[in-house]
């Protein structure tokens, strides 16, 4: 996928959680494929706004990858990154 799919999948997440979220425009994805405008999201709403955007983004860019490259997949790259989440049917629960 490389770095330019990253970020063009990143910007589509980001577009997606826009339509949602009070603050469409604030949160730009950088050249780089890092979020810039968090800090100015996180000082203009409150906590748990700031909290749930980020959730809603992640379950885009998440949806996104299912779509692109499958559930297996998608599935097999989180348990790497999240080694301590159970992924039970493609929900996401935390082990205990």
């Amino acid at each position: 996928m490389g770095h330019t799919g990253f970020r063009a999948l990143l910007s589509r997440a980001l577009a997606l959680t826009n339509t949602e979220a009070l603050w469409p425009g604030v949160v730009q994805v950088k050249a780089d494929g890092t979020l810039g405008g968090w800090d100015t999201l996180e000082a203009k709403i409150a906590g748990k706004e700031s909290a749930e955007a980020s959730v809603v983004l992640i379950a885009r860019l998440i949806g996104l990858l299912v779509a692109f490259i499958g559930e297996e997949l998608t599935f097999r790259m989180l348990r790497e990154i999240w080694p301590d989440v159970a992924l039970n049917d493609g929900i996401l629960v935390p082990e205990t």
